[in-house]
């Protein structure tokens, strides 16, 4: 048979049968069913760059050292940290508490527990947070962990990148951790080799490389910020190491970043240092290798209950073993809520049942307000979240367009009881493929002082009513349709 008889025939076996293999793959992965019919779509009704499509971004590709990698660090982590958190009476035992459960789903699903003892202080000023730090890494003794998605090389961060080379030249264990998409122009910079000049060790979490593409997924990042000091002292919010003149967009309008940081002293803090040791151990060529440094003697617990302290747990979530973690979490507070719900997010593209949970919340008679930034950085984003603002209104949540700057504090607070803070946006990128830190607090201090922030965005936002979104433009619904 004539090459050009049997190649044709070859090709289109071939092409149907890779179609047929990755069609019943799709079924198998028991997806949402709105992405198994998206890609099931994709693959069997365009040819080739369907399949193609799949490979690349259809899984969560993690890669299989990485994996390997965490599963190890994970398995030395926990039992260790687990038996002494239980052993000083930190793990957090108020079964009366109405929140109870919604701890127990966290330690279900990430393993960690709410711990008490905790010293709290939010705060909200860029500058001011970057000063906190850098007084804390002044003071540190023996060890500074920092993670971050964006590490600004220039201006007040730059600052803090010298503190951590001084830290390290006094002998401090130093290790920076960024993220190798959001700090590119970091890492393009001369603070790296600034830094293990001093004496640090400086790593790229899930570096962006042409190798990396062919064995798991680009797109997947560690948006986390944290900072751990001596494993006694830590940070966690939506700061990234930026200053107010950071700018990641030239669209006019947008004003600084407005963030919110919690800084905690007690055993919360070791449990993130937890987590950055898992982080580092995933992408560190130098491993961190047990976990003298990472979990050292905290006061008696009499000494820290003759102050007010907050029981905190810590939220890991991510793609691989916590993937559902912060959307559950988010979820159940929601549904839990019975008098108010408030909630920020710079970014909001919640899937159907943050949604669904939202709404039905607010038909149910909760106060629910939603406070999104008035200008975007992210117009598609900004778009996409749009679509279901006429759902929103429709079912009673109010939502507010802050004025002042782009608002990127990720907040949540329920009835004055708990708060929910971290890196972790209401939208599927952060449910799904971003590496996120939340805080859960169960005080109602600390949620009340978290809702005084909230409503102060409030008093800076204008109010946008059902009346006035109905009266928009057909051509603006179908866009923000079309981007959703």
């Amino acid at each position: 048979m004539p090459f050009s008889t049997w190649w044709p025939v070859t090709s289109l076996v071939l092409h149907i049968s890779c179609q047929l293999v990755l069609a019943a793959r799709v079924i198998m992965r028991r997806q949402p069913l709105a992405n198994t019919h998206a890609w099931l779509l994709l693959v069997l009704f365009v040819p080739v760059a369907g399949m193609v499509l799949y490979l690349l971004i259809g899984e969560l590709r993690l890669g299989s050292r990485r994996v390997k990698r965490l599963e190890e660090a994970e398995r030395e982590i926990e039992p260790v940290a687990m038996r002494l958190w239980a052993h000083e009476e930190r793990v957090w035992k108020d079964s009366a508490a109405r929140f109870r459960h919604l701890a127990d789903l966290g330690s279900a699903l990430c393993h960690t527990p709410a711990l008490t003892g905790n010293d709290l202080t939010l705060h909200t000023d860029a500058a001011e947070t970057l000063d906190a730090m850098i007084a804390d890494i002044d003071n540190a003794e023996d060890h500074c962990h920092l993670l971050t998605y964006i590490f600004q090389p220039s201006g007040k961060p730059r600052e803090l990148a010298e503190a951590l080379a001084r830290a390290a030249e006094r002998g401090v264990k130093v290790r920076v951790a960024v993220d190798g998409a959001g700090s590119r122009a970091f890492l393009r910079s001369r603070l790296p080799e600034r830094l293990k000049k001093a004496g640090a060790e400086v790593t790229e979490l899930l570096p962006v490389n042409p190798v990396r593409f062919l064995f798991s997924r680009v797109d997947l990042r560690n948006h986390r910020k944290m900072l751990v000091v001596d494993g006694r002292i830590a940070y966690c919010g939506s700061q990234n190491i930026t200053d107010d003149s950071f700018k990641p967009s030239r669209k006019p309008g947008i004003g600084p970043w407005i963030d919110a940081t919690v800084r905690m002293e007690g055993p919360a803090a070791q449990a993130m240092a937890l987590v950055f040791a898992a982080d580092w151990n995933a992408d560190a060529e130098k491993r961190i290798s047990g976990l003298e440094e990472t979990l050292k003697p905290l006061p008696p617990v009499q000494a820290c209950d003759q102050r007010e302290t907050s029981a905190v747990q810590l939220l890991p979530s991510g793609p691989g073993r916590q993937p559902l973690a912060v959307q559950a979490s988010f979820l159940t507070t929601i549904y839990m809520a019975k008098q108010e719900l408030i909630l920020t997010t710079p970014y909001f593209v919640p899937d159907p049942t943050i949604l669904a949970g939202i709404s039905a919340a607010a038909m149910r008679g909760v106060d629910v307000t939603l406070i999104l930034p008035k200008v975007n950085n992210k117009w598609i984003v900004a778009a996409a979240g749009r679509a279901s603002f006429s759902d929103l209104l429709d079912a009673g949540v109010k939502i507010m367009a802050y004025r002042p700057g782009l608002l990127h504090a990720k907040t949540l607070t329920a009835d004055r009881d708990i708060a929910l803070i971290g890196s972790a946006n209401l939208d599927q990128r952060s449910f799904w493929l971003n590496y996120e830190i939340t805080l859960a607090v169960y005080d109602t201090n600390f949620a009340s002082q978290l809702r005084q922030l909230q409503r102060e965005y409030m008093r800076q936002s204008d109010r946008i009513t059902l009346k006035q979104w109905q009266a928009r433009p057909i051509w603006q619904h179908a866009a923000d349709n079309l981007a959703q």
